[in-house]
């Protein structure tokens, strides 16, 4: 049973957002595109290994958590897969990185070579996978429940090969993970909880699990405002007789300065005044920008004139107007 699912990152929609208004002349264009390249990677990989445990056949009681997120006072936890059953639980680090692959354990480094013979230096999936296996236990130990944790790399890359090992750590391909599962079901035999304590300790877990928050870039000026054709990509919708249209097509939308709100509040902050959405959209009146805002069901504080709106991180619902 899947109790938590796993969303596609916000990052993405955040660097998505920033490239799309940014000239590709800008000296940071390259770095945010190999970082949405590798955000995106990352999320299709943890993907294709959820896929694979459709293909697996867990006959026990089990519950998946697919990113898992615990936010502690000082620290925070972010889980790329954990599996509850009733015989152990599975903790997964699942990485899609290509090339040769080393880890050194006296220096507790991690890298990676590439084909050009470079050296990229990373973080250790071994020491991130050692704080949520401690602190699991930690969480088990609360519950008074002696359930054996395990942790394992995941590799989703076909093209990544491991040189040196991290120790007894559990290293496979995505492929291997039925095979692992076969083994584990094998090793850890016996049947340490009921179903009923599996379950409820499977939603304990879920109550600690929180969404990771995404701080806005706090940008102003270092990109394009406007809201932009989809079809035309560069060319700005304006907004007439009720709908965002574009003068080089037929695209026409309604609500297109939805997105264009959630862009603001990645990219600039989660509040915004009428002035900041006329300056960002390129809307001119006042009255038209304020009949949009009220239209987005959005929570407000202050007077008519000083009204500042709170940008959600979705929209549910709109208003006609």
């Amino acid at each position: 049973m899947i109790v938590k699912n796993r969303i596609k990152p916000p990052e993405i929609f955040q660097l998505e957002s920033l490239l799309h208004r940014t000239p590709t002349v800008h000296p940071q264009f390259l770095y945010w595109t190999e970082k949405l390249r590798r955000i995106t990677a990352g999320y299709n990989g943890e993907l294709r290994v959820d896929s694979l445990w459709h293909e697996i056949d867990l006959p026990l009681p089990h519950y998946f958590f697919h990113d898992l997120f615990i936010q502690k006072e000082r620290s925070s936890h972010q889980i790329d897969s954990v599996l509850v059953t009733s015989h152990f639980v599975l903790a997964l680090e699942i990485k899609s990185i290509s090339g040769l692959l080393n880890f050194d354990p006296q220096l507790r480094q991690f890298s990676r070579t590439n084909k050009d013979g470079s050296i990229d230096g990373m973080n250790n999936p071994d020491d991130q996978l050692r704080r949520h296996e401690k602190w699991l236990e930690q969480f088990l130990f609360q519950q008074r429940i002696k359930l054996p944790v395990i942790g394992a790399i995941v590799f989703t890359y076909p093209s990544s090969v491991v040189q040196s090992r991290a120790g007894n750590r559990i290293m496979i391909q995505a492929s291997g993970l039925p095979h692992l599962m076969e083994k584990l079901l094998e090793k850890h035999s016996r049947e340490i909880l009921s179903k009923k304590k599996t379950e409820s300790l499977a939603y304990k877990l879920l109550e600690l699990s929180t969404i990771k928050p995404l701080a806005p870039l706090g940008l102003s000026t270092s990109f394009m405002k406007g809201i932009f054709c989809p079809h035309c990509l560069v060319l700005h919708l304006n907004y007439r007789r009720g709908k965002w249209r574009c003068d080089a097509c037929t695209y026409c939308d309604p609500i297109a300065h939805l997105d264009a709100l959630l862009q603001y509040r990645t990219l600039v902050k989660p509040t915004i005044s009428n002035r900041e959405f006329r300056e960002f959209t390129g809307i001119h009146s006042s009255t038209t920008a304020s009949k949009l805002l009220k239209s987005a069901n959005m929570p407000f504080a202050g007077s008519y004139k000083d009204r500042i709106y709170s940008i959600p991180e979705l929209f549910e619902s709109t208003e006609s107007i």
